[in-house]
């Protein structure tokens, strides 16, 4: 994946949230597994190795490679000596469109892999998802029905389209198949999303949010949350009913965004903030005493900080396995900054063990010291319903 190619506005990726909310902005993240994501698809795409890669990771890029190529050789077998097909981050718009703010097709974007059959009848488009969350299903995932779009439209010869979305690292394949039949109640929904999204943002700059409809998980990934007064709406709500000596019960999503009354916003983000960090609190207590069982899509996890005891002794273990010029551009010694640069530098299929070899040095060696361990609820990757395929 480029970092300087330019994404459509109303891009595949983003269609199922439009869906769920026409007002949801994607927001620009940093985040390690957006990085890493990143990362991995281009390792995938040049078929090359990237020391910047967990041994993990890694292992899922080579996963995703050695998928297509199977997926290829049974096109190629299916295809009885005419040549096939290959794609490679193959722009597909679904349409040829003009709008009149200059954006060009209803929606369009990069598929990561695809293969068509020698006759010409037949296609099968990969997306791979580096991510650790479950997507939906392929039979209704927007994202897969806008490619298969494309590629009908790029191929009109073609019958049949079968999408495969492969998420390695939760070990789960899902497949869907569409036909050329299907397209126009596959384009019209798309375009309806669409149309609504652009509706939308046209009244979000009169500062109309009356399209927007809050909910999980498209909030969580949303640019415009901190400005969506339906958003503010249930804030205030939390809390009036929680803290009502902190927030008064006439408060409202306009006072808090008006100019003279930034003071109480702030206020109420605050509470608000108490509040859910106290909610959780109590459920994972609950949990973690056996009085209530985890949460579906949540498990119990340990952890124990640790702390640099001995500095002089943390740096002559780290050097044993890099240079004192590329230990002191860690800038400041953090174990993270660390362990990241001994992780690069270790051999591939050694990167984990090497890591957890340094950290038992360094307790072994006095140098770093546990704090006390606590539990925490986390999220897990666990999907419902996965369809595995060869």
């Amino acid at each position: 994946m480029s970092e300087e190619r330019v994404h459509h506005p109303y891009s595949p990726s983003s269609l199922q949230s439009l869906e769920a909310c026409p007002c949801y902005q994607s927001r620009s993240s940093d985040h390690v597994r957006t990085i890493i994501g990143t990362i991995a698809h281009k390792s995938v795409e040049t078929r090359q190795d990237d020391n910047r890669l967990d041994d993990d990771d890694a292992a899922a890029v080579a996963e995703c490679a050695d998928f297509f190529e199977r997926r290829k050789y049974l096109m190629v077998e299916e295809s009885k000596g005419l040549p096939i097909l290959e794609l490679t981050e193959a722009y597909l718009p679904i349409d040829d469109l003009k709008f009149e703010d200059g954006i060009e097709a209803t929606t369009a974007g990069y598929v990561d892999h695809g293969i068509i059959s020698g006759d010409r009848t037949r296609a099968e488009l990969i997306d791979y998802k580096f991510g650790l969350w479950p997507i939906e299903q392929a039979s209704n995932n927007l994202q897969g029905i806008a490619y298969a779009l494309g590629i009908f439209r790029a191929y009109p010869t073609l019958r049949e389209v079968k999408f495969f979305f492969k998420q390695p690292l939760i070990h789960s394949i899902q497949e869907a198949t569409f036909t050329r039949e299907q397209i126009p109640q596959l384009y019209l929904r798309v375009q309806v999303v669409v149309a609504e999204a652009r509706e939308a943002r046209r009244l979000m700059k009169l500062n109309d949010w009356s399209k927007a409809r809050p909910m999980v998980p498209a909030c969580n990934f949303c640019d415009n949350i901190g400005l969506c007064p339906k958003v503010a709406e249930f804030a205030c709500r939390v809390g009036s009913k929680f803290f009502p000596l902190e927030i008064p019960e006439d408060i409202t999503p306009s006072r808090i965004h008006s100019p003279e009354n930034t003071t109480l916003g702030l206020r109420l983000s605050q509470v608000v903030a108490v509040w859910a960090k106290s909610y959780r609190t109590v459920i994972t207590d609950r949990v973690i005493r056996g009085d209530a069982q985890p949460p579906e899509g949540f498990r119990i996890e340990s952890r124990s900080e640790r702390e640099i005891e001995a500095p002089k002794k943390y740096e002559d273990i780290a050097l044993g396995y890099f240079t004192k010029q590329e230990y002191d551009a860690t800038l400041s010694v953090t174990f993270g900054s660390v362990e990241k640069k001994i992780s690069e530098k270790a051999p591939r299929g050694q990167k984990t063990a090497t890591v957890d070899e340094f950290k038992q040095k360094l307790e072994d060696q006095g140098a770093v010291e546990r704090g006390h361990s606590y539990s925490f609820l986390k999220a897990t990757s666990t999907s419902t319903k996965t369809n595995k395929t060869e």
